[in-house]
């Protein structure tokens, strides 16, 4: 079994790898991708509201409601 050392930790720090690439990477900024979902969300939200109306009126009309 291998025992984690201080060395062993300084040396992956100060490895140039992808590794290190991705943890140093900052974090993308998200805030238009939200605003977008937010929209979307609202969207699709009233389209399904349509939709159930549609088929509510279709039931309706065939007696089955």
């Amino acid at each position: 079994m291998r025992c984690i050392t201080k060395e062993m930790l300084d040396a992956r720090e100060n490895a140039d790898s992808t590794y290190n690439y991705i943890l140093r990477t900052p974090k993308p900024d998200f805030t238009e991708l939200d605003k977008e979902s937010a929209e979307f969300k609202a969207w699709i939200t009233e389209e399904h509201k349509k939709d159930r109306e549609i088929m509510t009126e279709a039931l309706r009309a065939n007696g089955r409601l």
